[in-house]
Order: structure tokens, then sequence, then C-alpha cells
């Protein structure tokens, strides 16, 4: 997120988008990606009335609904200006932390939306004829799908995406609907074709006389049909069942929006105008044909063009429509894997504590977590003291794992990943969605395979340093940066004229972190270390999590004296207190400060004894680098952005293999790990 942003992680967000239903639907993957970015914001769509049962339908993603009283230019319905004047004065008096333009290219709304009042405002805009665009708005982009143009529009505002999939969530009341017509019984899933003639606009209808053609064709295929439309659309939906040599099922005008999905659910497929039950079976992931007439094929096209089959032109034949049909069928009924809708829930999390104060800071992530105990080994510690862990971390006794539910396996050591899972685990929870993270960076930065290499998993680094380093094989890699809390009420008093070390096991680890250059450094410039076994180094020794912020703060500076490993957490949390950071130019530091403005980087030892000298006689000059690495961190290390990005990735993980997790009775290739160090492990089939 650009820190030029007054309101980075807002509270209250209002998305414009009056539209109808297949537009809103495009737009689902975007409020997830909000959602998933901000967790804790309230999001509220501003739509045309009947999108307030969207709203109650994308409760997980959206809060509220305020409905949109229309505006001069926009087709969609008529204005009502009484009701205009009152909306702005609403909207000025709940001044929103962002407003969000998602209705079109601007030329219409973009003065309405500056007159909304929020504190910060963005979306699409036309360029004027300089070619300036409005601060915070993106060029509106006509050279992709609809669902990516917002989803362009959520990158270009720090919002990354979490999938580009369609959802259309059906629950107890739409399954309700549907057992209320008279002719659900007969609805047999995957037993009939639905068909939907109709469509908002004449003019992006297919002829009703070629639906006909179709219908025949199905029929005498000895296919089952279910008709369906809304209320206005009765008699072409008559005109198509009258020409049917065998009975239908005629639906149209019967069925709610959640009764249609129940139906559309239960069918082979869908033929169908492009219209808004088009990207209801997208959602659904129902096989369909549609006609493309008068509409953009490249705007509005399923993306899985393997399932939706797209025919543009009003002159489109039906035996070609009839073709695409008899292909999709030859395909065999579609099975879908069971899903499990965790998105009203958190996740159960099977991980280790490794890392004591990156796993504290990771479990501020909305989700259960699990850590195993009972092993005299590392990684068992659990809920160790010295953190105040949440009331969602749980202990887990070894013996009982087998026992338990999961959704998601999150690795951080070579030995839990190659060994101690087929040891504590059961062969159905290692089927579970599996994701490694990896802490450090390769022992050889150049030829060093990773020892996850399963196209399945997802593999998480720390830094975009590690991922550049590591050889991630067929494992897809993503980066998810620090974050560390705000320390309340701690800052930098900097009153010792001292520096201070922060590194766990100094002496063990060696030259790797900087040992030999402590040493050589403290002969001339006083140096504190703390930190696991520092005691063996002439360090203080190890320091609790809740007292080390106020223990740091009183020091003129901090010194990073690590050679090569990954971007260190004790850094963030000394730049988010206000200390000025002294370190070598090396790995992702030099990404992270900049020499003589948040810090003094080098690779000249007599450099940075210089610099540190120059810290310790000048108090003035270490609060100001101070200053800036403090802002700096609060912009990029913030522990909010840090849990949001860990709840996308792993929400939208688990969604993702949930959803392609094989059929039982199917041959699958999979992958085991691979125990030797840069060899491509061996597929098997199972």
């Amino acid at each position: 997120m650009s820190s030029a942003r007054s309101v980075t992680y807002p509270r209250t967000i209002a998305i414009l988008r009056a539209l109808q239903l297949g537009d809103l639907l495009c737009s689902v993957p975007a409020f997830r990606a909000l959602r998933a970015a901000f967790p804790k914001a309230s999001i509220t769509l501003i739509g045309l009335p009947w999108a307030k049962a969207f709203v109650q339908r994308f409760t997980h993603y959206l809060d509220e609904f305020i409905e949109f009283p229309g505006y001069p230019g926009l087709p969609e319905q008529d204005t009502d200006f009484g009701r205009l004047a009152t909306f702005l004065e609403y909207m000025r008096a709940r001044r929103f932390d962002w407003l969000i333009q998602m209705q079109g290219d601007g030329s219409y709304v973009n003065d309405l939306v500056r007159l909304c009042g929020a504190r910060e405002r963005m979306g699409f805009a036309l360029p004027s004829a300089d070619g300036s665009v409005l601060p915070g708005f993106l060029p509106y982009p006509s050279d992709c799908p609809e669902i990516h143009r917002h989803l362009r529009l959520m990158e270009f505002i720090g919002v990354p995406s979490v999938g580009d999939h369609l959802e259309f969530p059906l629950g107890a009341q739409d399954h309700a609907e549907f057992k209320a017509l008279p002719e659900a019984a007969s609805l047999q899933p995957g037993s009939f074709v639905c068909l939907h003639p109709g469509g908002r606009g004449l003019a992006r209808r297919w002829a009703t006389q070629d639906f006909a053609e179709v219908a025949k064709g199905l029929a005498h295929r000895g296919l089952q049909l279910a008709l369906t439309g809304v209320a206005e659309e009765r008699s072409l939906v008559e005109h198509v069942a009258r020409s049917l040599p065998v009975a239908s099922v005629n639906l149209a005008g019967r069925t709610t929006l959640g009764s249609l999905g129940v139906v559309l659910s239960r069918s082979r497929m869908l033929v169908a105008n492009d219209t808004g039950v088009s990207h209801v079976a997208a959602a659904l992931r129902v096989p369909s044909v549609i006609l493309s007439v008068g509409s953009d094929p490249l705007r509005w096209n399923p993306l899985d063009s393997s399932r939706h089959r797209v025919l543009v032109g009003e002159s489109t034949d039906p035996q070609d429509v009839l073709a695409q049909v008899d292909d999709l069928l030859s395909r065999g009924p579609t099975v879908e894997p069971t899903r499990v809708n965790t998105a009203d829930r958190p996740l159960r999390i099977l991980t280790w504590h490794v890392h004591g104060n990156y796993l504290f800071y990771l479990t501020h992530t909305p989700h259960d977590w699990f850590l195993p105990v009972g092993f005299d080994r590392p990684g068992y510690s659990g809920r160790a003291p010295g953190f105040p862990w949440s009331e969602r971390v749980k202990d887990v006794p070894v013996s009982q794992l087998k026992r338990l539910t999961f959704d998601c396996i999150l690795f951080q050591s070579r030995s839990a990943y190659l060994e101690e899972q087929f040891e504590l685990l059961t062969p159905e929870q290692r089927r579970l969605p599996k994701v490694y993270l990896e802490h450090d960076p390769p022992d050889d930065p150049t030829d060093s395979r990773h020892i996850v290499n399963e196209a399945t998993m997802q593999l998480v680094h720390v830094t975009h340093y590690n991922r550049l380093m590591w050889d991630n094989g067929d494992t897809p890699a993503e980066v998810i940066e620090h974050g560390v809390p705000d320390p309340g009420d701690v800052r930098y008093s900097g009153e010792l004229p001292r520096g201070l070390v922060v590194i766990n096991d100094l002496p063990r680890r060696g030259r790797r972190v900087g040992a030999d250059l402590v040493a050589r450094i403290r002969r001339t410039i006083p140096l504190d270390v703390i930190g696991m076994n520092s005691e063996a180094a002439g360090g203080l020794g190890e320091i609790s999590h809740d007292d080390l912020p106020r223990f740091m703060s009183r020091y003129r500076f901090f010194f990073h004296p690590v050679r090569y490993t990954s971007f260190g957490l004790a850094v963030c949390e000394a730049m988010r207190i206000g200390l000025p950071i002294v370190a070598w130019s090396v790995t992702e530091m030099p990404t992270v400060l900049q020499d003589g403005i948040s810090g003094y980087l080098a690779n000249d030892p007599d450099r940075l004894l210089q610099r540190m000298a120059l810290l310790l006689a000048d108090p003035d000059e270490a609060r100001r680098l101070g200053e800036n690495a403090r802002e700096a961190a609060r912009t990029r290390f913030n522990l909010e952005r840090f849990s949001a990005d860990w709840h996308r990735l792993l929400t939208a993980y688990t969604s993702r293999h949930r959803a392609t997790r094989p059929v039982p009775g199917v041959a699958q290739r999979t992958v085991e790990p691979s125990l030797n160090k840069g060899t491509p492990c061996a597929a098997k089939l199972h």
C-alpha cells in the first residue's frame, strides 16, 4: 500500500457499484480481495434496490447496503433528485475512510463521488486531454475481462488478489424455496438441462425461434428440460415450450434468485443468453453454452473456456450450439468435490513452535492455531512462557494429533516436513492443504533446491531476497514480509550511549550472523548483546517478549551484524520503536533502509564504526534517523498488513485446494517429499 495514503488501513469502505446481477457477480473477486486485505473493516455496497439481497447473500465480504438514488447519465434507474440530496447528506455524515468507484469509467459519477465526502476516493477515471488522471484513480482499462478489470483496480490501490473465481453461495432459505416448487422432486441432480432464453434488453437476446430449435434438439437427445426466466419473460419461454415434442418444466417467473441458483446447481448444463444467469452458472461451476449477442465477449465471457462455451453473434446457427452441447455432454457428468465453506469460520491450522516472536505475531491472524507438545525436541514447546498467547492458540499432545480435524498444515522446519508429519499424522491429514513457511535463505545462494517440490503445496518466504535465492522448483512461492505490533506508549529515548545487538544463539551460529564482527566492534564501540544463549558471547541473556520494547528503547542505536540470513524480526521491532539501525548493506536490508535517512548501511566495517561513533556523540542525529525508521516500519511492517496477508493466503489456498481435491477412485499424480537436497522428487501414481 502506498505510504502516501492518509488512511492506509481503512476502518470503513464504501463501494459504488449500482448495477445488475452479472456486474456484481463479476465484482466478487474484488470484494473477496478487499475483505482478505482488511478483515476488520466495515465494507458497504452502494447499489440498486435489488442489491440489498445480494449483500445479504455475501455477508462474508459485505457488511452493509446503501440504496443508490440514481444519477443523471446512468441508465440503470431514473434519478430521484430529492433522495439524491438526502443520499449526499448521509454520505458526508458517514465520512467513509475509503470510497471506491467501481461503477464504470467515471465520466458520469466521479463528480458525485467527490461530493460524498470520503476521506479518500479511488476508482476508475478517464484521462484528461493532457493525459493526466485524478490522483488515486486508475485509467479505465478496456483490454481485459470485467473480473480482471476490478482486480486491476484492487492491485492499483494496494489490495492483492485472492483468486479470480466467482462465487454464488446457496443457503438453507434457497433450498427451502426450491423444495416449495411442485416440480422440485423431478429435478434430480444431473438429470436435466436448464434453458434460459431471456435476458435484459431485446438487443442482447438470441432469437427465440433459435432457442426453440436448440430446445427441440435437446429433447431429441432424450434430455429433460427446465425452462427459466423472470416474470416478464413468460411469453417467450412459453413459445419455446410449445415447440417441444415432449413436456418440459416451465419455471419462468416462479423462482427466486436463490431457488434459481439451486435449479442451476442441480442441472447438467445451462444454455442461455449472456445475462446474469450465465454468471451464476459460472460461479456454481455448472457447464454452459452462452450466446453472446450485443455484448463484448472479451469483457463478459466466463474465464473457464473449457467448462463454458461462448458463441458470438445473433446469426449463430442452432446446430453450432448443439455441437457445443454434445461436446460438453461427451465429457460426462460434472462431479464437483465436496466443499466446506470456511468463509464464516476460522480455519484450524496445525503448526510448530519455531521462532517464538514470529509465531506469536502469526497467531494474530484470525484462525485457530494448534501447537504440538510432548516431545523433548525443537518445535514442541507449544505456548511457551514469555508471550501473552491468545485463547485461539492451543497446545495439543502429540498423542492426540491423529484424532483432531484440521483445515491446513503449516510447516516451518525440515524435520517437521520430512519426518515428523509421517510419524504424527494420518494419511488423510497429510492430504490436507500444506504450506511451508521458509524463514531462512539457502546455504548455497545459487544452487539450493528447496526441500518442498510439490506443485499442490504453497511455499511462503519472509523476504523477496530469500525467494530469489532459493530454487523453488515446481512449488508456487509467495512472499509475506514481517509484521510487528505498534509498541503502544513505548518510544525511543536513546539515553543510553551504547549500541544493542539482538541475536539468538550468536556463538553457535558464528560468522553467518556476524559473531566475529560483534567481537571486533565491541573492542571500540560499547555494544550490549541480548538473545538466547547470548551469555556465552559476553551478552546479557534473554529478555522477555513483553519487556523487550522498553528495554531496547533506551539504547542509542541498534546494530544488525548479520552477513547472510533473513531480514531480522528484531530489526522490525527496533524500527517500530524508533531506534536508528546500523547494518551491512546485504540481503534485504538495502530495500528497507535508506543510508543516512533511516539508518546507516555499509559493507566497510570501518565506515560503520565511524557511523556508530557519530550516533554516540550526536543524540539528535540518532533521533532523526530513528523517526524515519519508525515511519518506514509503520507502513511496511505493521501487524495489520501482516495478518491480512496471511489471512488472504490461508483462506484462498485452502479454498483452492478443496476445489481441486481429487475425486475418490480417480487415479491422481502425487509427489512425496524428497529427502535428497537438490534432487527433484519422484512422481508416484496411486
